[in-house]
């Protein structure tokens, strides 16, 4: 039987912190190893740097097997419904263990954090806690810290946040593979400087975005430098620029509370505090200014921006209704064929896909008009339709 891990991740870019992790596994003994990546948005309410086709081809040229994508509804969502998605996928692939990185490197105390989460006594704890009024975040540590005597910065360190709702996404689907935790190392998450020779894939924008090109590709693994460079050099990268924050403010401004409360992760509050800092804006920069930033987190007000502009709503399908493959070679092709337990369509073919139900349909609408918006808003403009013309990437 293929000995299989899975990952969820968003390569965005794919670095040499993410190499160490596909060598650390290889050393571990997995040679098969399967990825549920985003699409063409992420978890922090953007587009990708680069497209997840080539995303997907620069990890398979790093050593993983199969790239499954995690479609816009759901690769932007918050850790928990991002790990919801990812495992979701990685279960009916069949993998037979999942790695995660982590910044306290203790698999005991996130479990335990994990299982608490899904308790009774959390529940009426927070439930509690929000009554006075404080945010969902603010409520959940005060909750967790009440239980535990643990540094808080587990709670905020953000490969923590996603290993506990790994962790806790598995638990709740009475799912029990193996967890391999890698601990990070060097630079953390949008670490301002690189640490140890590694850089946050924050940084690695960053240099991007100055057009500090030798910069961001020395943190690149050597054998996709060439690759990763020439993504670069065509402009075939996107990088939030006036272009588009002018058409995601136009959109904003056509919303009213009532549309905003149909978005996912927007309360009644944050609807109407949108509506009232639309009116009081003429750009993106005044917006943000002008949007309750204390009590809820850019990456938060940005999905809701993102979600305004795709037309995402609250009554998209709860769980990903498919998986549409990317990228694979031939330990890909095998975990495919013995993926037979799948209660989930596989498929590379969006034709195929869309044909099997309304919910596909509707989830591959979204992820197609989003790989669209990436094309329009690179650097330079490319072609529409990538999802139904790029071919499957096969090593």
């Amino acid at each position: 039987m293929l000995k299989t891990v899975g990952i969820v991740a968003e390569y965005n870019p794919f670095h040499t912190g993410h190499q160490y992790q596909l060598d650390y596994l290889a050393q571990k003994g997995y040679k098969s190893i399967a990825v549920a990546l985003s699409g063409s948005c992420v978890q922090r309410g953007q587009l990708c740097l680069l497209s997840k086709f080539e995303r997907a081809k620069l990890a398979l040229t790093c050593g993983v097997s199969l790239v499954c994508e995690i479609p816009a509804p759901y690769s932007m969502l918050s850790a928990e419904g991002f790990a919801r998605a990812g495992m979701s996928i990685l279960k009916n692939l069949g993998v037979s263990a999942v790695s995660f990185g982590s910044e306290c490197g203790d698999l005991a105390l996130l479990t335990q954090l994990a299982q608490y989460l899904l308790s009774e006594e959390y529940a009426s704890s927070l439930k509690l806690f929000l009554q006075d009024n404080i945010p969902f975040a603010a409520a959940r540590q005060k909750a967790i810290l009440q239980r535990f005597a643990i540094n808080d910065s587990v709670l905020c360190a953000s490969n923590d946040i996603l290993a506990i709702e790994y962790i806790k996404e598995c638990l709740r689907l009475d799912w029990r593979p193996d967890f391999i935790l890698v601990k990070r190392r060097g630079a953390l998450y949008n670490d301002p400087i690189p640490k140890g020779g590694f850089a946050s894939a924050g940084y690695i924008r960053k240099c991007v975005a100055d057009f500090r090109f030798d910069e961001a590709e020395s943190f690149v693994p050597e054998n996709i430098k060439p690759q990763f460079r020439k993504q670069l050099e065509t402009a075939n990268y996107f990088i939030p620029d006036q272009s588009f924050n002018r058409a995601l403010f136009f959109n904003l401004c056509q919303k009213s509370a009532d549309d905003f409360a149909c978005l996912p992760d927007c309360n009644t509050e944050l609807s109407f505090a949108f509506e009232k800092a639309v009116l009081r804006s003429s750009t993106i920069e005044q917006l943000m200014e002008n949007l309750p930033t204390k009590q809820y987190t850019r990456s938060r007000l940005c999905r809701i921006m993102l979600f305004s502009l795709l037309g995402i709503s609250h009554d998209y399908p709860s769980d990903v209704p498919y998986i549409r493959i990317l990228a694979m070679n031939s330990l890909g092709e095998e975990i495919v064929k013995n993926a037979k337990g799948s209660q989930l369509p596989i498929s590379h073919s969006y034709r195929t896909l869309s044909a099997l139900s309304t919910e596909c349909k509707a989830v591959i609408r979204t992820e197609s008009l989003a790989t669209d918006t990436h094309s329009i808003f690179c650097k330079f403009s490319s072609d529409l339709g990538k999802d139904y013309t790029t071919r499957i990437f096969k090593l």
